[in-house]
């Protein structure tokens, strides 16, 4: 049972980190998991090794807690292949339906994350000011070059990881979201190459800071994720539109005079209700099952 459930949000990782603007680190902080995750990646980079050399493969797979890594990066594999096509899809045919969603979960997460807020307020407030001009800067444009791949795999990697910011997200405002999926499409190994070491070097030197960050400052640490999620809400708000190359949040009756769209309040609501059931009822469980331990 904690095998699939560990799939599952797996898949919801997955599905996350395709969209710009939703972060996997997100899902991975509102479901429970992510400071386990942190700690598999910091064994991975030295403990996992030591275990290896003195005790054997056992010592050293269990070092890296590889069985919840083959559950997650399973899930998140298969959602990036499968499950992200359909979000895709939504966001170019349902694009305010599937925000609402995802606005619907984060706002419903709040009151989980704001249970971990106690008295890093000035780290809260730079956290959200942070996150609100992160989600709102424009796009750039630029070539793939080799040494600019490798840097824009490390810090998608980094971003992907840190909840409230978007590793897709930092693609677009790099410019390289469009090239990456290209290369990625049209087989160009040696771009997918570079662009996957990137990301590794990135995942193994920037989870072990966070971790670091965690155990020495966990309040500061803590608030300032949680700020980083409440500005990021501006990315996920269904209705936007752009000013001077910013992304800024609307009213739904300025956005509905600017693009003459008309705005299906009931698919909305729906959208925005289930993505809080998720969360709310995740959390719900969770809860359940440390009273039950």
């Amino acid at each position: 049972m904690n095998y699939l459930l560990t799939v599952l949000k797996g898949l919801a990782m997955g599905a996350a980190d395709v969209v710009p603007g939703v972060s996997g680190g997100t899902i991975a902080y509102l479901t429970g998991i992510y400071q386990r995750l942190l700690d598999a990646i910091h064994a991975a980079g030295g403990s996992m090794w030591v275990a290896l050399r003195r005790e054997g493969v056992a010592a050293a797979w269990k070092a890296v807690d590889g069985w919840f890594l083959v559950a997650l990066l399973s899930g998140i594999g298969f959602s990036i292949v499968t499950l992200s096509k359909l979000v895709l899809w939504g966001l170019d045919h349902h694009p305010t339906v599937v925000w609402s969603f995802f606005f619907g979960l984060i706002v419903a997460s709040l009151k989980m994350l704001f249970r971990d807020v106690r008295g890093a307020w000035l780290m809260f407030a730079l956290g959200i000011v942070l996150g609100f001009v992160l989600s709102s800067m424009p796009a750039g444009r630029v070539e793939l070059t080799p040494g600019f791949t490798f840097v824009a795999g490390f810090l998608a990697i980094c971003a992907m990881i840190l909840p409230g910011i978007s590793g897709s997200f930092i693609l677009v405002l790099l410019g390289a979201y469009e090239p990456i999926l290209n290369a990625l499409h049209n087989r160009e190994m040696g771009t997918v190459v570079l662009f996957a070491v990137g990301c590794l070097l990135g995942l193994l030197t920037f989870g072990r800071l966070l971790r670091w960050l965690f155990h020495r400052f966990e309040q500061a640490t803590v608030s300032l994720m949680t700020g980083f999620i409440v500005g990021s809400l501006v990315k996920v708000w269904p209705f936007r539109s752009t000013w001077k190359g910013w992304e800024v949040p609307v009213s739904p009756a300025a956005w509905q005079a600017e693009t003459g769209l008309p705005i299906d309040w009931l698919a909305l609501a729906v959208a925005a209700a289930v993505g809080a059931f998720v969360v709310l009822g995740l959390d719900r469980w969770a809860q359940a099952r440390q009273t039950a331990a």
